[in-house]
């Protein structure tokens, strides 16, 4: 705790334009994060598309339906957050010591451009969460090891929003490792 310095500078993420070099500065601390104009609205239209979906009862696998061998159940309303909690809960299955502050950053500014696509019904407060979290060098925990499925990444990308839902653990430059709640 107490080494880190936050940047003045911010790299501004449209979800096409990273580099490799810019994502190397990210990791080092070099940069905040901001997200294009662009990318605030397609973040927006995505979502509307995903509240539509649930408001008009339509069946979308892994939006309204559940997932694998239960693709083909209907999920009610009610339980749509508690599906998706659990399926983040569930995948955060990986051991072994956690990734450097430097990777963990990378990571997490690997994700957050990825979801500034507009592609995944992400809402906008949720991703300004995954911002306001790199902004403050408040990293979740992610072990060096794991994964689920074919993708290969669940397991890391579970631990990271387990650590934005307040569970598992997390380090910033205040407080060191502790527990997500608290940091």
């Amino acid at each position: 705790p107490g080494r880190y310095v936050a940047p003045d500078d911010y790299l501004t993420l449209d979800g096409a334009t990273l580099t490799p070099e810019d994502l190397t500065a990210l990791g080092k601390g070099a940069y905040k994060i901001r997200l294009s104009q662009e990318a605030v609205e397609a973040v927006k239209a995505a979502r509307k598309l995903v509240e539509d979906i649930i408001k008009e009862k339509k069946v979308v696998y892994g939006v309204t339906t559940g997932f694998g061998k239960f693709a083909r159940t209907i999920i009610s309303n009610e339980n749509i957050e508690e599906l998706q909690l659990n399926l983040i809960r569930s995948h955060s299955a990986g051991v072994g010591d956690p990734l450097s502050t430097e990777k963990t950053r990378m990571l997490l500014a690997l994700r957050i451009n990825v979801l500034a696509k507009g592609c995944s019904g992400i809402s906008l407060q949720v991703l300004s969460q995954y911002i306001e979290a790199f902004n403050a060098s408040c990293l979740p925990w992610v072990p060096e090891k794991g994964t689920v499925g074919a993708s290969g990444d669940l397991a890391p990308l579970s631990h990271l929003a387990l650590g934005m839902l307040g569970e598992g653990k997390m380090w910033s430059p205040k407080t060191g490792w502790g527990n997500a709640s608290y940091v």
